[in-house]
């Protein structure tokens, strides 16, 4: 059963991609505007422009410290997969193919926390084999594309009470 965004996951509808950079808020953005019982997609524009124009490299020290929090094992290793640390330390903003997937990442993450209802539920979630993606763990898949919309669809199927 669909559940509505808790506050706490969630950013206000007000919230402007300009303000402070926070990852957790423009992740639960990006899940709010997709969800396909709630969202209505309007306010993708923002997020979309916010990593066309560049994220702040400080969204992979947030996205960062965040995997750490849901328990992701090694998460430096993990992030360095998306932005190496020493081009990290020469840039002051991501390229659009390194935002898309930090926030890609940070998105499924705020996703599962939804779905779940706990961080506690995602962290577990996300950091366990999933014998749906050929044993791997939901939160390495969401490296990719592709293999983010397979975890989403998990996630919606198992919010919407749906057959997986």
């Amino acid at each position: 059963m669909a559940r509505k965004p808790t506050s706490g996951a969630m950013p206000t509808p007000d919230y402007d991609c300009g303000d402070a950079f926070s990852l957790r808020e423009l992740a639960g953005r990006m899940v709010r505007e997709t969800n396909p019982v709630y969202g209505d997609g309007s306010g993708l524009e923002a997020v979309r422009k916010a990593v066309a124009d560049g994220l702040p490299a400080e969204a992979v020290k947030q996205l960062q410290v965040e995997l750490k929090r849901f328990g992701v094992r090694r998460a430096s290793d993990y992030v360095n997969d998306i932005v190496p640390r020493a081009t990290l330390q020469r840039r002051e903003h991501l390229r659009e193919d390194e935002g898309e997937t930090v926030l890609r990442v940070a998105s499924i993450i705020a996703l599962a926390v939804d779905v779940g209802g706990s961080d506690e539920w995602a962290g577990e979630w996300l950091t366990c084999r999933h014998p749906m993606l050929g044993g791997e763990r939901p939160i390495d898949r969401a490296l990719s594309a592709v293999g983010a919309r397979q975890v989403e669809h998990i996630l919606y199927s198992l919010d919407l009470g749906l057959p997986v």
